[in-house]
């Protein structure tokens, strides 16, 4: 599909809109639309798309159309965390599913989705939209912000600890083979508020193709805290794009874990500003790809205020003819002194078929920092490989053991038990050893 026909599917999901009741961001969506226009599609002529091409993703012609919503219950149980949960937001096919949900709304916080929101004009949701992400820094973002659909509405009140995790969920089914899911997710947390967000990605169906399009606003005032676990373990036949957008106040944290699994072609694009000193992000990740799958980690991490620290590691698993990106690049800007920032990414290779594009960046303006970056891509290690035969571990196996503890070390970043037993599980299927 071109950009003429997208434009075309974004007017009808305007025109589709109830005008008179409700706020549905009309004038946002308008403006999204010209900024679709303005800005094209992604090229590899653009360095941030220099190794991650669109062409299969616009070939597939996924159109954007209201979703129907399934009302069984036995679409995502089977698939839920285990343990009890603070709250629990299942979206099924791209669209809040209240039968599976757990929202909660009450003084202090609010575990909801947007389209109430919307639908209700509730202006204390609705007027954040947009305001980390603005209308689109590239044509699919824009394409977000004209056809969203629904998404996770969580604000905290000043001072609001919740101590267990929130659980947000996304299935998609059979029925949106061939559909775009146009997904934005709103997280906002006044100062010294605390919380642990869980969001997941699984196809219901093991062959359908789909594209999930995903814009995630995240706000962290002065003192607050989020610990967020991100796990995409979508159909091989899917396709993935998630731009994040955390904004960090004085003395906030952001800690995240993420985990790309599999989808044929995922980018998942980090986007963290310091707005307060004494902030500090950590931003962790593991990816695997095989035969017929792209996956891309893409990080912008700005640091415009002093005494603030970040710190990345990323790790890839790359078997068959699978090919991976991984795009990092870390800002220091010239007022930004006391800064400290650590970017590493490992990949480990498996098939001389595989193919790694890294480039972990450091652009350092200020003269009194603690920086370092570097990469490295290697193969298993033969010598342990060896040692592991000579004590009775057959071949397949020893080369499973090292590539669940080259994992290890981000799979154990994550805090929830059931998750962490999943990824490996999934790992050892995905993979071939």
């Amino acid at each position: 599909m071109n950009m003429h026909g997208y434009q075309e599917t974004a007017q009808r999901t305007i025109d589709s809109l109830a005008h008179d009741n409700g706020d549905w961001l009309i004038e946002k969506r308008r403006a999204a639309m010209e900024r679709m226009s303005e800005l094209g599609f992604p090229h590899a002529r653009q360095e941030a798309w220099r190794y991650t091409g669109v062409e299969s993703l616009l070939q597939k012609g996924f159109i954007s159309t209201p979703s129907v919503l399934d009302s069984s219950r036995e679409i995502a149980i089977d698939r839920m965390l285990e343990g009890p949960v603070a709250g629990r937001l299942v979206f099924v096919d791209g669209i809040y599913h209240p039968g599976l949900s757990i929202g909660i709304e009450q003084t202090g916080f609010r575990i909801g989705n947007l389209r109430a929101a919307m639908a209700t004009g509730d202006q204390s949701v609705l007027s954040s939209v947009g305001n980390l992400s603005g209308v689109g820094d590239h044509a699919f973002t824009a394409m977000n912000m004209a056809t969203q659909q629904d998404g996770a509405v969580i604000q905290l009140s000043k001072g609001v600890v919740i101590e267990l995790p929130i659980e947000l969920l996304h299935i998609t089914t059979g029925k949106r083979s061939g559909h775009a899911q146009q997904i934005r997710h709103l997280v906002e947390l006044d100062a010294d508020a605390s919380v642990s967000l869980v969001e997941r990605y699984l196809s219901a169906d093991g062959d359908n193709d789909y594209f999930n399009n995903i814009v995630c606003e995240i706000n962290l005032a002065e003192g607050a805290t989020l610990t967020h676990q991100r796990v995409q373990q979508e159909s091989n036949h899917a396709y993935h794009l998630c731009g994040l957008y955390v904004n960090l106040g004085r003395d906030a944290r952001y800690l995240g874990v993420n985990a790309a699994l599999g989808g044929a072609w995922s980018r998942t694009e980090f986007h963290h500003r310091f707005s307060g000193e004494g902030a500090e992000c950590e931003i962790d990740g593991l990816y695997v790809a095989g035969d017929g799958q792209l996956t891309d980690f893409h990080l912008d991490v700005d640091h415009g205020v002093p005494r603030c620290r970040s710190q990345e590691n990323f790790k890839g698993i790359l078997h068959g003819v699978g090919r991976a990106v991984f795009d990092g690049l870390i800002r220091v800007g010239i007022d930004s002194q006391k800064s400290e920032a650590h970017l590493h990414n490992a990949n480990l290779m498996l098939s001389t078929k595989a193919e790694i594009d890294t480039k972990p960046q450091l652009v350092i303006l200020a003269d009194d920092v603690q920086c370092s970056h570097g990469t490295s891509v290697g193969r298993l290690d033969e010598q342990a490989l060896f040692y592991l035969r000579s004590r009775g571990i057959d071949a397949h196996q020893a080369r499973r053991l090292l590539c669940l503890g080259f994992a290890g070390e981000i799979i154990d970043k994550f805090a929830t038990d059931s998750l962490r037993e999943e990824i490996r599980n999934d790992l050892e299927q995905r993979m071939r050893f």
